[in-house]
């Protein structure tokens, strides 16, 4: 068996006693209420009275994923963990079972103590101890002062020495030797301490255990800029000198790996970079690495030649599309299937426009305009700037750089651009950047293309490299294949995967395939997740920034939401206050008589009983942002008011014409008050399915929604169900009628044609 399985057998182990040790902690109870999602059990276990199994079990499910990444303070942790364990279980009833779990457990933990020896990070355990340190003692301080003081919460007053002992009792999650708690707010009290102590164990465990956190050391950059001289041939090659990368380099000094570190997975930026037997040597160096600091390896974009090395060395392989390169001595624009690319160089040609490479160091003037195209760029189709393997506009690193740009003849204003990067010992053409400004003539962008290929021919260059088309043709029979076949085939609308294959395929490219080399299947979600991201740029903006962000998105979701989830928290901890909250802020026939119209409003924000009703809380946190998102925020705060006031006030008064007309029920409905958020969201949930754009997805979207409030009400026969309907179908025409109403407006003002998506590198 390998180590990596080992690691997975001993987390599953040390789960299962985690979780057996959790169960055991609330055996004693007299009953275990199932709870909304559990969560009566839940209380069950941290209020029961074997603590010590509680503390133990936490501890164990905290560390069990770290034992997976074969983490040595895992290791420790568990054993202890374990060992503490044996302690809470008595060798009777079902305890038998926890009591020989733990032995099992201690005895696989140190029989297989080889298998855990990566690493965590340094600083993180340093602030994973002094978090236990200082938050301990904080939350000791906070039980001593608080049993102290709140002597009328108790059944009898305590000591400054009794209130320290039963702090400290709390702070292990044991029960109290002198405490009684005789009031809620002291029962409240007890178990906040309890929370708190469990939430800094909770997080101090799971920053010594944390993975390593790189960082980067830029100092060996002329030595990997020296082998790229030497041994650079593909076309990610250059990529590997972007600052977001990190290099091992191998003893010999003679090649590298380019990489970088997202979460516990240490993605390489093609295959190791030098002399085929320092590759080799360089492979098993970066495998180790990350067997001692947790991480999983993997390899993005191989090319077929260094595919067998990965595989001698472990390591599997998966297609994940091909590189478009254009033979550019035997490509002729001449050919007779490039006619209608002849008609566009000729109009960007009449257009006054020319190619020109500009001067190094290129100057601020130019390097503003340059900005500037760039920027129009970016503000088209959500664009946004990328890495990995792609560069991004950097002032300081064109200013250096060969650029190519399409220009008026006449007045020099640049509209298009790209930068040529080095192709060290390759014989393909390469280049980064392609960025044009929107009002640019159509064919600029094949202009610059044909520009770029005469540019590479007549320098001896034997292809243009285009970069990878994602997904193309996979043709495998493995489960990854076969998944990525229905990724490329389900997920054009949104990738346009067909669209970038496309336009590269129209200059004749030779294709060559890329792959994805891994460790096992497993690690294949985590490997396409890490990927994503590695490509993604480091949020500038602090915490408080992306929460104003957020804020500033979501107004209307955080305050209707947040005042509705405070309502709830409240009637939750306290229900004595529900009645005077129904009483002062719901909605009743008498209220409506006495034109308080203010409760309208009021009512929705009121649950029709005390404590979390989770089908509230979920149309709000489902419903509210959805239709922020779509509809905006003006038309989500007023369809979600004004949705429920046309429901909810024909229904009162068609109740009021009952009750009059003698019917009990009606009778028994109109001494009530009505309340909740329900028929608002419905109201919302009709106006965002209305707004669908595709047709065929709207149909079926609307036709869910009625679907479902029909059968409530034919099934149920509640009122409220009623009211749900009738908010629902309002809204749903009214949207609709105002949607047909504005169609033609926007007709008469819609551009006769438009331009075309330019493709870019990938």
């Amino acid at each position: 068996m390998t180590a990596r399985w080992v690691r997975r057998v001993v987390a599953a182990i040390v789960l299962l006693l985690g979780v057996t040790n959790l169960v055991l902690a609330a055996e004693d109870r007299t009953h275990m209420r199932a709870g909304f999602l559990g969560a009566g059990w839940a209380l069950d276990a941290v209020f029961g009275a074997r603590y010590v199994l509680l503390i133990a079990g936490i501890g164990l499910i905290i560390v069990s994923r770290s034992l997976l990444h074969g983490k040595r303070n895992a290791w420790w942790i568990a054993l202890a963990a374990s060992l503490v364990s044996t302690s809470g279980h008595h060798v009777k009833q079902f305890d038998a079972l926890g009591l020989g779990l733990s032995i099992a457990t201690i005895v696989m933990l140190i029989v297989t103590r080889r298998c855990f020896v990566a690493r965590s990070d340094p600083a993180l355990v340093r602030r994973g101890v002094q978090l236990l340190g200082i938050g301990l003692l904080a939350v000791l301080a906070y039980g001593t002062i608080g049993l102290y003081f709140l002597d009328r919460n108790f059944r009898t007053s305590t000591t400054l020495g009794e209130s320290i002992e039963d702090a400290l009792r709390l702070l292990v999650l044991l029960p109290t030797s002198t405490i009684e708690p005789v009031t809620r707010h002291g029962r409240w009290f007890v178990d906040s301490v309890r929370f708190a102590a469990l939430a800094v164990i909770f997080v101090g465990i799971a920053r010594i255990v944390a993975t390593v956190v790189f960082r980067h050391d830029r100092s060996d950059h002329q030595t990997v800029l020296d082998i790229l001289n030497r041994w650079g041939t593909t076309s990610l090659a250059p990529f590997a000198l972007l600052d977001d990368k990190s290099w091992l380099i191998a003893q010999d000094r003679d090649a590298f790996i380019g990489y970088k570190v997202i979460g516990t997975t240490a993605v390489a930026l093609g295959e190791p970079i030098g002399s085929p037997e320092s590759c080799r040597q360089v492979l098993d160096e970066f495998s180790d690495l990350c067997s001692l600091n947790g991480w999983t390896p993997a390899f993005h974009q191989v090319t077929p030649g260094s595919e067998p090395t990965l595989r001698a060395a472990g390591f599997k392989t998966l297609k994940i599309g091909e590189e478009a390169i254009i033979d550019v001595q035997s490509w002729s624009i001449d050919a007779k299937e490039y006619k209608s690319l002849r008609s566009a160089i000729r109009r960007v040609e009449r257009a006054g426009l020319e190619l020109a490479e500009l001067t190094m160091p290129i100057d601020d003037a130019t390097m503003t305009q340059l900005h500037e195209v760039s920027d129009s760029w970016m503000s088209e189709g959500g664009r946004r700037e990328r890495t990995f393997t792609v560069g991004r506009f950097d002032p300081e690193a064109l200013r250096t750089s060969t650029v190519v740009v399409v220009r008026h003849h006449d007045s020099g204003r640049i509209v298009a651009f790209a930068n040529v990067l080095p192709s060290y010992k390759g014989h393909d053409g390469n280049f980064d950047l392609m960025r044009r400004r929107h009002d640019a003539p159509n064919g600029v962008m094949e202009f610059l293309f044909v520009g770029l290929i005469n540019r590479f021919r007549d320098e001896g260059y034997t292809g243009m490299n285009l970069g990878l088309a994602p997904l193309a043709n996979i043709t495998g029979d493995s489960l990854p294949d076969r998944a990525l076949r229905v990724l490329y085939d389900r997920g054009d609308n949104a990738f346009h995967y067909r669209g970038l294959r496309m336009f590269k395929d129209k200059w004749q490219p030779r294709w060559e395939d890329r792959y994805l080399a891994f460790r096992t299947e497993a690690d294949l979600p985590k490997i396409a997740t890490a990927v994503m991201r590695a490509g993604e740029l480091p949020e500038p903006h602090s915490v408080w920034s992306r929460g104003s962000s957020v804020a500033r998105t979501f107004p209307v979701t955080l305050a209707i939401g947040g005042t509705i989830i405070w309502l709830m928290a409240a009637t939750e901890i306290d229900p004595e206050s529900y009645p005077g909250i129904m009483r002062h802020f719901g909605l009743g026939w008498r209220d409506l008589a006495r034109l308080q119209l203010w409760r309208l409003p009021s009512s929705q924000l009121v649950q029709d009983r005390a404590g979390f009703v989770w089908a509230n809380v979920a149309l709000c946190l489902i419903i509210l942002p959805i239709a922020e998102w779509t509809i905006r925020s003006r038309r989500t705060v007023a369809i979600f008011f004004l949705g429920d006031w046309i429901s909810t006030v024909p229904v009162l008064i068609a109740v009021r014409l009952a009750a009059a007309n003698g019917n009990a029920d009606a009778i028994q409905i109109i001494r009530g008050r009505d309340s909740g958020p329900s028929a608002g969201a419905w109201a919302l949930a009709a106006a965002v399915a209305v707004s669908i754009q595709n047709r065929t997805t709207r149909r079926v979207v609307v036709g869910g929604v009625f679907v479902f409030l029909v059968v409530a009400v034919v099934f149920h026969h509640r009122l409220f169900d009623v009211q749900h309907l009738l908010s629902a179908t309002v809204t749903a025409i009214f949207v609709w009628v105002m949607a047909r109403r504005k169609q033609p407006a926007e007709a008469d003002h819609a551009p006769q044609n438009a331009n075309t998506v330019d493709a870019v590198r990938t």
